[in-house]
């Protein structure tokens, strides 16, 4: 009876498949990109470069620079053509740190595990004295300005600890995991695009959305920090909210020329955070010394997209472009290698298999390393908007109609699991077939499920097919995340090996087939 069953549910899926235009999945490419993908990669040694080398990778800092010349000449020895650093056209700034300490010289020396937000101030030479405890009430990890209002005119010169409450316990889960099974099946039945019971890391309806809740995000922050820049306090210093001594430093969001500079702030670990609290509760007096030296830049040379292509080999396709994309920038506690060098390493590593097993997609594949994506998707939205169109208002450009698909690859080491579909039902049949491959290796399935927080939702605001690739969590968000262990170290190889052969054969076969993919329909 069981069996039976079996082999009449397996007749409806051929069925149901048949009633669809079959893809030409050409296994023969396949089979040249695995052995080239699989036996000859080299994506680790391009996330060391971008890591151990050229890491961290700060939003329009000379690190960034010289990281993106570096892609820049590797590609272009690969042969590809119209590698090009693309110059945004915004007024923004980069930062760097040159040099900064932070200790307790009373009652015992102890090095203080610290490092600097972005883009804050350099402090007066080395600042040292019993810092000032502020218990603030707080939303979403930004202090209430009203709460503190009682502190007015009593921290000028001041080492300020700001307390919102944040303690940390031993965890007793795992750090590092892998979707089950049981919850990958559950996604793939999803019929809503913003469900409850979401697996992507953030779920909005649109990028309207994500924007408005991210710029008030921001304006909160900006209200703190000129607080304390009225006040004029000396120093900042905020507890990390990872455990185990890990620093959690997103920096602040100023990335602009001429927006404020706030004051000298950093995270520090917070068990060492809560330590000097607890002294100061049994009336011992704790010293404090710290410096800060840091450098803001506003060369436009320092704001640049990184782009190379794979021409198409049909005259008239060749007009049509697949695009796959990874945001270049990173924080600066880490060297940025799974946020995102990895995403960078892998893209590159699908163009040079691509070239080197001598492929001939009739569109032409183009790949996009984006700046700016940790502020506010600068790189992508200056794209979308100088050729693409205008997400605020919708107004095409040329390119819009000759993009038959973006993928995007921001979801940390992880391996590829499948492809949020961003609600875009018509191109699921399309996936399956071209997904199937690679079904032993645990890649196929396909979501409904909108994700955000990252370049492909520019690219979906323009309604072009548009894409993330879901991918195991590991330790993204309990170790590595905007963290000064975001270092090679948790890099795992065989899951962007498998990340880069996946991605070569499908923007191959999607820039190889008779037409675009279809696109959500939408409504006047």
């Amino acid at each position: 009876m069981k069996l039976g069953r079996l082999i009449l549910i397996l007749y409806l899926d051929l069925f149901c498949l048949s009633l669809f235009a079959q893809e030409n999945v050409d296994h023969t490419v396949i089979g040249r990109i695995k052995e080239e993908g699989f036996q000859h990669s080299q994506v680790m040694e391009t996330v060391s470069w971008l890591s151990d080398v050229y890491g961290p990778r700060l939003f329009a800092s000379p690190g960034y620079l010289e990281a993106a010349e570096w892609a820049k000449k590797e590609m272009g020895k690969w042969g590809l053509q119209n590698v090009s650093l693309d110059t945004l056209d915004g007024n923004f700034r980069g930062w760097s740190v040159q040099s900064f300490s932070m200790e307790m010289l009373e009652p015992k020396y102890t090095r203080i595990v610290s490092y600097p937000k972005a883009w804050t101030s350099s402090t007066d030479g080395e600042v040292s004295g019993t810092p000032i405890i502020l218990s603030v009430e707080s939303r979403d990890g930004i202090p209430l300005l009203d709460s503190l209002q009682k502190f007015h005119g009593k921290l000028t010169g001041k080492i300020v600890f700001v307390d919102i409450g944040k303690k940390v316990k031993p965890s007793f889960e795992a750090f590092t995991t892998r979707f089950p099974s049981e919850e990958l099946m559950n996604a793939e039945q999803q019929i809503d695009t913003v469900p409850e019971d979401y697996i992507g890391l953030l779920n909005k309806l649109n990028l309207k959305e994500q924007l408005t809740e991210d710029e008030e995000y921001v304006q909160r922050w900006r209200r703190v920090d000129q607080f304390f820049i009225d006040e004029a306090a000396a120093a900042l210093v905020m507890a990390s909210d990872f455990t185990h001594g890990i620093l959690h430093v997103d920096g602040t969001y100023y990335a602009e020329i001429g927006d404020i500079k706030p004051l000298p702030t950093f995270i520090i670990s917070n068990e060492q955070f809560n330590r000097i609290l607890r002294m100061k509760d049994k009336g011992i007096t704790p010293i404090v010394k710290l410096h800060l030296k840091t450098k803001f830049y506003e060369e436009k040379k320092y704001q640049v997209n990184v782009l190379a292509e794979l021409p198409g080999s049909d005259k008239k396709l060749k007009q049509e472009i697949v695009m796959i994309g990874a945001h270049f920038d990173s924080w600066h506690s880490g060297t940025g290698a799974t946020d995102n060098a990895v995403g960078a390493a892998v893209t590159m590593e699908v163009m040079r298999i691509l070239k080197a097993v001598e492929a001939k997609p009739r569109r032409t594949i183009r790949i996009c390393l984006w700046s700016g994506e940790e502020q506010a998707y600068y790189g992508s939205m200056d794209y979308v908007g100088k050729y693409v169109g205008d997400v605020l208002t919708g107004e095409h450009k040329s390119e819009q109609s000759k993009i038959s698909a973006y993928f995007n690859l921001d979801n940390g080491s992880g391996k590829i699991r499948g492809i949020y579909l961003q609600g875009n039902e018509s191109v699921r049949h399309i996936f399956v077939q071209l997904l199937a491959p690679f079904a032993y290796l645990s890649a196929n399935t396909l979501t409904s499920q909108n994700t955000v927080w990252t370049d492909h939702t520019i690219f979906d605001s323009m309604n072009i097919p548009a894409f993330q690739f879901i991918q195991d969590p590991l330790n993204t968000m309990t170790i590595t995340h905007h963290t000064n262990m975001d270092v090679y170290e948790y890099v795992i190889e065989d899951d962007l090996k498998q990340n880069a052969v996946i991605i070569a054969s499908l923007v191959y076969h999607i820039a190889t087939r008779n037409e675009m993919l279809p696109r959500k329909t939408t409504k006047e």
